[in-house]
């Protein structure tokens, strides 16, 4: 898994700053009360993660605006709609604007005598997509076989079976459906502007970032999402945008954005388009001795220590190393400690 590169060092400095100024629990004059009873924690050997968090949005990606065309609008999907390619987007002069695949946008009509063209081909390869492909080579020019084939495809949609393909009568979509983010137009408007705004199908989350995780974040990085409900299920950071972009106040620039897929986009279905928490794992060690942070003792010397119960009931303080420190655990990396001993906490 590519990892995050945090200067962990820089963190365990910071956290050790924080556990001498801010020790509620302890301090280097205090020792073990006898006369009550400790309350211990076992020290235990596991893997400890120090992870950085960062807030997210779920999203169904950016919103693009289809495009208009000539005539008047009679009919339109409505808000959340899911349109498959083959289908139709919405409805112009009683006639249907069908989706089809395809990178770029259709500029002409298609038809028989057009010149060769890349256009050619992505009507082409949607036709045999659909299943209206027979005998048909999917290239540049534009033949009695294509046209046979748009016929064909015609004769489906219960259009007029002329074998051209006009400007305006599809639309290129870049995925296998989209779904539609706002209706624009009413009934009866001109069909000239964009009638609506479409997305992807698949929720994502967009996680805001700072210039610097901007520059050290990577894609293909593994990461975990935490739901609002707290479940915790794995995605991939599979885009970073450095920002910088003018957006529409005056001075503003669009901030640093992570793009990241759910490995199984159904385990955020019906949650609407809320906040999440992406955690990215930025350092691991395995087999650590863990106690909890309040188990630790600041001592005279700015070292550390803790209080651990042994046999019959006395107290022995033992001076120890820290090491990574994540959450509410630290990693004792020295001392007289092993697993399975009692080691009390502070109250």
């Amino acid at each position: 898994m590519t990892r995050v590169l945090v200067p962990v060092g820089v963190l365990l400095v910071a956290a050790a700053v924080t556990l001498a100024v801010l020790q509620p629990w302890s301090s280097v004059a205090e020792s073990p009360d006898a006369d009550k009873k400790p309350v211990t924690v076992n020290a235990e050997l596991t893997t400890l993660t120090s992870d950085l968090r960062i807030n997210g949005t779920l999203s169904y990606g950016a919103s693009i605006a289809l495009p208009g065309r000539g005539g008047t609008i009679t009919r339109l999907p409505a808000a959340g709609d899911v349109i498959g390619v083959g289908r139709a987007l919405y409805e112009v002069d009683g006639k249907p604007v069908i989706a089809m695949r395809g990178d770029r946008p259709f500029w002409r009509d298609l038809g028989i005598g057009v010149e060769d063209g890349p256009d050619v081909r992505q009507l082409e390869q949607a036709l045999a997509d659909l299943g209206f492909g027979k005998d048909m080579t999917i290239d540049d020019e534009f033949t009695g076989v294509t046209e046979a084939n748009v016929k064909a495809w015609q004769k489906s949609l219960g259009v007029t079976k002329d074998g051209v393909v006009k400007l305006g009568d599809v639309v290129a979509i870049t995925a296998a459906s989209v779904r539609v983010e706002k209706v624009t137009a009413k009934l009866g408007d001109s069909a000239g502007a964009s009638p609506l705004t479409y997305t992807s199908t698949a929720l994502r989350v967009v996680a805001k970032l700072s210039d610097a995780q901007a520059r050290e974040i990577l894609p293909a990085t593994a990461v975990t999402i935490v739901l609002p409900d707290g479940t915790e299920v794995p995605a991939t950071v599979t885009a970073v945008d450095p920002g910088g972009q003018p957006t529409e106040k005056e001075g503003e620039t669009t901030p640093p954005t992570a793009n990241i897929e759910f490995a199984d986009p159904a385990v955020a279905e019906g949650i609407g388009l809320r906040a999440v928490k992406v955690v990215f794992a930025t350092s691991e060690v395995k087999d650590a001795l863990v106690v909890p942070v309040t188990a630790l003792v600041a001592t005279t010397d700015g070292g550390y220590a803790v209080d651990v119960l042994r046999k019959k009931g006395k107290v022995e303080r033992v001076a120890v190393e820290v090491g990574l420190i994540a959450d509410t655990r630290v990693q004792i990396v020295g001392g007289d400690l092993a697993a399975g001993d009692a080691v009390v906490v502070a109250q």
